[in-house]
């Protein structure tokens, strides 16, 4: 309402006066649009309103005063939003223009046609739209370099517009955009053109230009130029004007000002001083005089647009983008030929009808990550996959409609294409290694080709005959064909391939053509194959997209950021469609209403039930997966029973009808598979693979493909399923165990583990209760036990090797597979009643199953699968031939899973295992110890061989703690333990841990159960040192492949990263918790330090002990919790081992005599002792806490002994090199015993124990009890806590560590000590006089003021600090020491210096001391001036004078040239370092130049900011390494010590300078095949300001640049072909803080065209897309590109051998690369980009810019 009234009171006002007596200014200042008085501004209570608020960032705006409009431009949004009233009523914000917006700069009303007109500084187009943004048009898109502001004058038809760009001007032109009418008005003169404003009356146009500060006029035809104000102004943005005043905001000042139009006079202030002005206009009536138009007239009879022209008839019809002119008067309905754009985070369409080209996005949501394209021109339908979404979605070209297509069990879709004859979609999938096909709307799914599959890319359809066509660029890579049923596959081409990443059909002409991102060409040849010959191999460094319409191809290409065509036959008639556009995936070119072709599919869907896939010859039907075709070939049918079998590296399916035919099982990964079951109940499938040593299992489709148990496998040949209770049962013939666990992997127990040897076929009776068991072993029998591994017995003896093994539940009998005996055979549930079922010709039978009335085996020698009578044998059918390896076959059908018992339901109450009791058994409710013992022999052979084998008698199986029922029982996994109501299992309170390569493994060597258990903790690599945290149940490991601390718990989840590291800068050796304080202690091998992490956040404490500048090596660590005592070992020179608090003080050495290498150590709180093993003397010692009472315990027989830990009464401890865990007791010794043997790869080993609550709770060190920031110190045998802080810390208030004070600049800053107060903020004990610093005495109180001192040489000069730098530049009158004091020494030439005088060189050596120290007498100086050439006469001298000179010239050249060459050449020495990482310039490549205390490491890095003695004004870690390295090891970011950065072309840089020269080739990564070729942005020539290149960040620099600290940048990178010349211009007023020096020449980069991200950095350059050229050994990443991560990049990126051959190669890409996930090569990151110019500011960096020291300016707004 406030809208309303005070626009209609601006009308009344108006009304009265018969025009305005004084204007009403509008104007928007970014949060809100004002109105004010422009005669009684200051009166601001009643005349400034705010009549629109809550904006986001409102920069340029217009109004229609007769319809009461106002609209604005949101760079922020970027959008057009409008806000009117109708009458009495005030209408809410509306968005008009939502889409296609980056950057909208200009706006402008036509008041008369009432159409909108606004630029666009990064798409750089000129557009036209009705007031509700219908119909928009593109007018003007060529020649535009940032355009701004726009005004019109509607009654002659005209538009005119600045242009700030590479060649500044101001143009007109018709507002219909007739490019005959388009002319550059002005262009002499001008540099940033801002406001432009039209005097309607003297027909005038009037501009500001905020560079030149000055406002001009003109004619409209550009004549009559004069100046109207200049000099003064500060930085004029918009204008306007009102009879004989101009108005125009000023950024600088915050104002709105006027003056007089004509003569400048005048000028005042008329609002501000507190404003952030933007865009401005007079609210006026007189500004909008009426005019009548043709347009105004029934619209002209145009069916779309009537846009106003200079000419007559006065007006022109027009189209909306992508439409054309059908007459002079309708539009065609929509544009016929179209390129679909998937772009990553949305899809788009280019008319091929117009000739702008321009991209208008698709109304979609939810677009992720866009990969491929394909259109219906049936229904009218797009569809693409999406990698991030993980599927396959449709919708309409008007975006409704959208709908998931495919969205489950997808992995990374890639290529897509439609069959719009017979209504299939098909996909590849790089994840899976798939080629699917499924009805359009996702139904009828089916696998069609799963083999020989690598990273299956690019898909197209050749309906009409049947054929399919895809690419693969694997390994192998290569082309292939087959039909569209996947049969008759065939291999095209697979020569010259690298990245094989898009291909097109010719229907026509019958031709392949496709394009090879890796040899950057163009080829073609026959769809067979043939006739193969090269399109187009110039200047197409990495093509993604590709297609065909007509006779062009088309083509996305990464590093170009474009979208390109050539004629298909000649390669000739290239044009450039779009450019500058990054994120470009898939395209597709298609003719919207062209229908092509037909096939039998097409009517009725060919007859069949389901798919109907045509093929060359004759079509096909097909079934989804789970269903079969019946005899009839048509319908398909879900069968009631199939035969599963596995064959190594697949699991197939056979039907049971007459067919037999066979259908892979679609599982990615099978490697080796073995053993196989289902799970009837939900449909699974489950499997064992001694391949991976792994259990999986997946549904029958071959979706949800699970690991459920891949840890302590070796080779699980045996494995079955009990469906009742839902447990999986294993027999591994390499651990020689049997196990169980639930479905999922969960809960596993070993059951049987002693006296069995090589299980090899197990099988089920859950309705009994039973396992039965084919052994191996020296004699193979068949056993028999309980479904709990109790009542064990011999069932059958004197048979062979068991291969196959499964039960009737029907008759009641077993029947075995033996592949001795060469037949099957049978027995009843007893043993007994053997019989011989199948003999003959049965060669090596392998995997046995039974359905109905038949069985079923295969057999390896004949590679057959054949069937049986189960009780004659008689009608033996081969069923499947050509069959080879089958290891296992089963019948899948729910009467092979017949039975019952009370563990189905409700998992018989167990908390985990719920385990069937044998039929009869015995027990009561209460708990007891049960111990089985077998009987004797069932049953045996009468062969005289087989009676010697002996009965099994009193064979032990696993001894549990059970409630036994008559039916079933409670059981834990092992090492767990019921508690009392026998269902509940709890974790064992006291346990070792001992960890192997690869495996952490809990381990109860007195436990009935099995003692040591594998933990299924995924991921673990290279485990060096494990911890165990007793409160939280975390158990801690050192990760030496990545150099990180992980945990999880001990059932694997919950993993997570403590201590990362990213700079891989940290080498953690050992660890140790003190859990009462939750903190993790670890030693770090590289840096000789304790550090300390928090265990409750994760949070970084800092280093306590040791660190680089120290002599310490402390390495092996043990924490006293309860004396709050920290230990190490120290292995300096002589080792020894040391007691601290735990936060570092009060250190004693307790061993320092008799060790060499101590390797171990443990603490034994309960008897207060210290163990050391000590590899070098071969001994285990052991000593009191205090070092007293020190004797050998263990010193024979010990190899090499690397882990101690003290449990219960015994000391443990790894024997590496013997693969042996023994111990002893700790006593004295004695009672030594190997507790495991044969344990390969042992790292460490650990005894833990459950925490007391109470004791918890009731540690003063608690942090809820001690509220201590950082660490918290046990002190008087527990009773109190200390809070206490790590080093370069201290406390502030009793609890919290904080920064020390900073020492002033001529101070040193010691290690450790007292900050006090003083003058200059020196300090009693922490600061000292920089001259004190390496003087030869010690002031700091731990003598770091003396240490690493540089030694300097005779041809240098060493500075007071201690710092050496060449003699030469000694009194040269600049400063090179950071002290200054090589220029605090200093006399006029002829003159020498000393005791603080200068006296005349006369006096030198004259035989009477002048010096107060006689200095000048004495025998050194004397002997220099003998030799000193100065001292000779006046030629020697100049001659000498000269020399330096030259010399000096030929130095500073020659630096020159150096530095010149290394910014070209960027070193490759480390290509995991951030500094070399072209998307990451934040991290420049320094040099440590040797400063006070030298601590040029990770801890302790100072940043100078100023090498001529600025005082500094931030330290930091350098920003190549980052914070976290700094953070982790010190507890904060400011390091003491002190070294000067110098970038690699020896400029001095600080902490807070945050801008360097930055070479251009190494953002635009061209790859050697296309560096030379057009199209590589570059600098542009005028650096102007844009609304879209805010920034909000804080720069401290007085000039303009682009921040190092890696916040997002969007604009002032850099501009397609562009030179900078004129960029290199400072803003005025501006000093180089480096040198104090008018700054150096910056040019500055412009942002790319249209494209913007909020919050996110520019687009990026070609080095990030295409900087990795041709080697297939050296992919940037890994060698093996996969689909999830970062290696299945293959085709998105090159590989770096041809990149580092370049100047413009970096090592690898930045970290800040977000183009995840990866299945097609991700697309161009984002990357940071540094503007090394003045940036000039911009509607969205003025905030920023006129601060007092303004920071640069950021592509994005805040």
């Amino acid at each position: 309402m406030r809208l309303l009234v005070h626009l209609l009171a601006v009308f009344l006002v108006t009304v009265q006066q018969g025009g305005s007596a004084h204007p009403w200014l509008l104007f928007a200042n970014r949060k809100d649009i004002r109105l004010v008085d422009a005669t009684n501004a200051k009166n601001r209570n009643n005349n400034v309103t705010i009549i629109i608020k809550d904006l986001e960032d409102a920069a340029a705006l217009d109004y229609h005063y007769e319809k009461g409009m106002v609209c604005w431009t949101d760079i922020s949004l970027e959008m057009i939003r409008c806000a009117y009233h109708q009458g009495a009523n005030l209408l809410n914000k509306t968005n008009v223009i939502t889409t296609g917006l980056v950057s909208p700069d200009g706006l402008a009303i036509d008041w008369l046609g009432n159409k909108l007109y606004w630029t666009d500084s990064e798409t750089n187009r000129l557009e036209v739209s009705t007031l509700n943004g219908e119909n928009r048009k593109v007018l003007f898109w060529e020649d535009l370099d940032q355009p701004r502001a726009i005004c019109l004058f509607p009654k002659k038809g005209l538009l005119f517009w600045t242009d700030w760009g590479e060649n500044p001007k101001i143009e007109s032109a018709g507002m219909n955009g007739d490019l005959s009418t388009r002319h550059v008005i002005i262009k002499e003169e001008i540099f940033w053109p801002n406001g432009l404003t039209i005097d309607y009356e003297e027909e005038a146009i009037f501009w500001a230009d905020a560079k030149l500060n000055i406002i001009c006029s003109a004619s409209l035809s550009g004549e009559n130029r004069r100046k109207v104000s200049q000099g003064d102004l500060q930085h004029p943005f918009a204008l306007t004007m009102f009879k004989n005043m101009l108005y125009w905001t000023d950024w600088q000042t915050k104002s709105i000002h006027s003056c007089n139009k004509k003569t400048g006079t005048g000028r005042k202030a008329v609002l501000g001083s507190s404003l952030t002005p933007m865009d401005i206009h007079v609210y006026d009536q007189e500004r909008q005089p009426f005019s009548a138009l043709p347009c105004q007239n029934q619209n002209a009879k145009c069916s779309h647009l009537c846009l106003s022209a200079p000419y007559p008839p006065w007006f022109t019809c027009a189209c909306p983008t992508g439409s054309k002119l059908v007459d002079n008067f309708t539009c065609a309905d929509g544009a016929q030929q179209l390129l679909l754009l998937a772009r990553r985070t949305d899809l788009r369409r280019i008319s091929l009808d117009t000739p702008d080209y321009t991209d208008v996005v698709l109304p979609l949501d939810g677009v992720k990550h866009a990969i491929a394209v394909d259109y219906d021109p049936v229904d009218g339908f797009v569809y693409w996959s999406d990698d991030e979404v993980r599927g396959i979605r449709r919708a309409k070209l008007d975006g409704s409609q959208q709908e998931d297509v495919v969205i489950a069990e997808v992995d990374h879709p890639d290529g897509i294409a439609v069959d719009w004859i017979g209504r299939n979609l098909y996909w590849t999938d790089t994840g899976t290694d798939r080629i699917e096909v499924a009805r359009l709307n996702g139904t009828w799914r089916k696998v069609l080709i799963s083999e020989n599959l690598d990273e299956p890319r690019a898909l197209a359809l050749d309906p009409e005959v049947g054929w399919m066509f895809w690419t693969d660029w694997g390994k192998e890579p290569k082309i292939e064909r087959a039909s569209m049923d996947g049969s008759d596959r065939l291999v095209l081409v697979n020569t010259s391939l690298g990245w094989p990443n898009g291909i097109a059909l010719d229907y026509v002409q019958r031709r392949l053509y496709w394009c090879d991102a890796k040899t950057d060409k163009i080829e073609v040849a026959d769809m067979d194959g043939s006739k193969r010959k090269e399109i187009l191999s110039e200047n197409v460094p990495h093509i993604f997209g590709f297609s065909l319409l007509g006779d062009f191809l088309y083509w996305t290409d990464w590093q170009h950021r474009s979208i390109e065509r050539v004629h298909k036959w000649t390669g000739e008639d290239r044009k450039i469609i779009v450019d500058q556009l990054p994120d470009l995936m898939g395209l597709k070119a298609i003719n919207i209403t062209e229908i092509r072709g037909t096939n039998p599919c097409a009517i009725g869907n060919g007859g069949c039930s389901h798919l109907c896939l045509n093929r060359p010859g004759k079509f096909v039907c097909a079934c989804p997966i789970g269903y079969e075709l019946t005899a009839d070939e048509i319908n398909c049918v879900i069968p009631e029973a199939f035969l599963l079998f596995t064959r190594k590296d697949d699991i197939r399916r056979i039907s049971l009808e007459a067919n037999h035919k066979n259908v892979i099982i679609p599982i990615a990964g099978v490697k080796e598979a073995s053993a196989l079951d289902f799970d009837v109940n939900d449909n699974r499938i489950y499997w064992t693979d001694i391949g991976v040593k792994s259990i999986s299992r997946a549904f029958m489709n071959g979706s949800n493909l699970e690991v459920v148990v891949e840890f302590g496998l070796e080779y699980p040949e045996g494995m079955a399923v009990d469906w009742v209770a839902h447990n999986i049962y294993w027999a591994d013939m390499g651990s020689h165990r049997v196990e169980v666990a639930r479905l999922d992997g969960s809960s596993r127990r070993v059951l049987i583990w002693k006296d069995l040897k090589n299980p090899r076929s197990i099988a089920l009776d859950p309705g009994e209760g039973y396992m039965y068991l084919g052994v191996w072993g020296s004699v193979p029998h068949i056993e028999r036990a309980g479904l709990d591994g109790s009542q064990r017995i011999t069932l059958v003896n004197g048979v062979g090797r068991v291969n196959g093994l499964v039960v009737d539940f029907a008759t009641r009998r077993l029947y075995w597979a033996d592949v001795d005996g060469k037949h099957i055979e049978s027995c009843d549930l007893d043993g007994k009643h053997r019989q011989v079922v199948v003999s003959g010709n049965m060669p090596q039978p392998h995997g046995l199953t039974l359905y109905e009335e038949f069985i079923y085996w295969a057999d390896w020698t004949t590679r057959s699968i054949e069937r049986a009578h189960k009780q004659s044998g008689e009608n033996r059918t081969r069923i499947q031939t050509q069959v080879d390896f089958v290891m296992d076959i089963l019948v899948f059908h729910s009467s092979r899973q017949s039975g019952w018992n009370p563990c189905a339901v409700n998992n018989g109450g167990c908390s985990h295992l719920c385990l069937a009791l044998p039929a009869g058994s015995s027990g009561s409710s209460s708990p007891r110890t049960q111990t089985t013992a077998s009987s004797t022999t069932v049953a045996s052979s009468s062969s005289s061989a087989l009676s010697a084998v002996t009965t099994m008698a009193n064979l032990p199986a696993a001894t549990v703690v059970v409630r036994q029922s008559h039916t079933h029982q409670c059981t834990c996994p092992t090492h767990y333990e019921l508690v009392a109501d026998n269902k509940t299992c709890v974790a064992p309170k006291s346990f070792l841990l001992f960890s192997q390569k690869n495996y952490i493994n809990r381990l109860l060597p007195s436990s009935p159960d099995s003692p040591d258990m594998i933990l299924p903790i995924r991921g673990l690599k290279q485990v060096r040192g494990i911890e165990f945290d007793p409160v939280a149940q975390h158990l801690y490991w050192i990760d030496g492949r990545s150099q990180t601390i992980r945990r999880a718990l001990d059932n694997g989840t919950q993993a997570s990263l403590v201590v990362p590291n990213p700079t891989q800068s940290l080498h953690p050796y050992d660890l140790a918790i003190e859990p009462f304080s939750r903190v993790l202690f670890w030693s770090c091998s590289r840096f000789n330090a304790i550090n300390a992490t928090r265990i409750d956040n994760q949070l970084s404490v800092g280093m306590l002990v040791g660190g680089p500048s120290t002599s310490d090596k402390p390495r092996n660590i043990a924490v006293h919790s309860m004396k709050g005592w920290l230990f190490f070992t120290n292995l300096v020179s002589p080792a020894r081992i040391e007691r601290c608090r735990l936060d570092g003080s009060d250190r004693v050495k307790i061993i320092e005599t008799d060790i060499e290498q101590p390797s171990a150590l443990t603490i034994d709180t309960d008897e207060e002792m210290i163990f050391w093993a000590d590899t070098s003397l071969k001994v285990i010692e052991v000593a009191a806490l205090d070092g007293t009472n020190r004797r050998k315990l263990i010193s024979s027989q010990l190899v090499q002994p690397i882990a101690l830990t003290v449990h219960g009464r015994h000391l443990y401890w790894l024997e590496k090199d013997s693969q042996v865990i023994e111990r002893a007791l700790k006593s004295n010794g004695e009672d030594r015993q190997r507790v495991q043997e044969r344990i390969p790869y042992l790292s460490d080993l650990l005894s833990t124990s459950t925490l007391d609550p109470s004791s918890l709770a009731s540690n003063p060190c608690y942090p809820p009890n001690s509220g201590c920031g950082h660490l918290c110190v046990l002190m008087d045998s527990g009773e109190r806590g200390r809070c206490a802080c790590p080093l370069n810390m201290v406390l502030e208030d009793g609890k919290t560590c904080v920064e020390p004070p900073a020492c002033s600049p001529e101070h040193f800053t010691c290690r450790s000590g007292i900050y006090e107060t003083g003058p200059s903020g020196s300090g009693a004990t922490r600061c000292i006089p920089l001259s004190w610093r390496c003087d030869g005495q010690t002031e700091c109180s731990d003598a770091s003021d003396e240490e690493d001192c540089p030694e300097c040489r005779p041809d240098q000069f060493r500075c007071q600090s201690g710092q050496c730098i060449a003699k030469k530049h000694e009194c040269d009158g600049v400063p090179h020491c950071m002290d200054r004091s090589d220029e605090q020494r200093c006399c006029p030439l002829g003159q020498f210096y000393c005791s603080e005088l200068c006296l005349p060189d006369i006096l030198l050596c004259d035989g009477v001391p002048h010096c107060p120290d006689e200095s000048d007498e004495s025998v050194l100086s004397c002997a220099n001036r003998v030799t000193n050439p100065l001292a000779g006469d006046s030629s020697k001298r100049t001659t000498y004078i000269i020399g330096i000179v030259v010399g000096l010239g030929s130095v500073a050249l020659l630096c020159f040239l150096l530095f010149c060459w290394r910014r070209r050449h960027h070193s490759h020495a480390d290509p995991d370092e951030g500094a070399h990482d072209p998307l990451n310039p934040a991290a420049p490549r320094h040099t440590i130049v040797p400063g006070h205390a030298q601590l040029h490491t990770d801890y302790q890095l100072q940043y100078v900011s100023n090498i001529v003695g600025e005082r500094t004004a931030g330290v930091g870690a350098p920003s190549h390494l980052g914070n976290s390295a700094v953070d982790l090891l010190s507890g904060r970011g400011v390091k003491n010590g002190g070294a000067v950065i110098v970038d690699g072309g020896g400029v001095a840089v600080g902490s807070n300078s945050s801008c360097q020269l930055y070479d251009r080739s190494h953002v635009t990564g061209a790859s050697s095949s296309s560096s030379s070729g057009p199209g590589y942005p570059q600098e542009t020539l005028n650096p102007p300001p844009s609304p879209a290149t805010d920034t909000r960040s804080h720069c401290t620099e007085p000039y303009c640049c682009t921040a190092v600290s890696g916040q997002s940048h969007k604009s002032h990178t850099m501009s397609h072909g562009r030179q900078s010349a004129r960029g290199h211009q400072h803003h005025p007023g501006h000093q180089s803080r480096l040198s104090g020096t008018p700054s150096q020449v910056y040019s500055t980069l412009r942002s790319y065209k249209h494209y913007k991200m909020r919050n996110q950095p520019p687009p990026p350059t070609p080095c990030s897309t295409d900087n990795f050229e041709e080697s297939d050994s050296q992919v940037a990443y890994h060698s093996s590109p996969s689909p999830s991560s970062i290696p299945k990049m293959g085709p998105g990126f090159k590989s770096a051998s041809r990149r580092q051959q370049s100047s413009h190669r970096h090592q690898r890409l930045g970290a800040d690369y977000d183009s995840d996930p990866y299945p097609p090569p991700p697309t161009p990151a984002r990357s940071h980009y540094v503007s090394d110019a003045s940036c000039p500011p911009s509607p969205s960096t003025e905030r920023s810019y006129f601060n007092p020291l303004p920071p640069p300016p950021s592509p994005s707004p805040q």
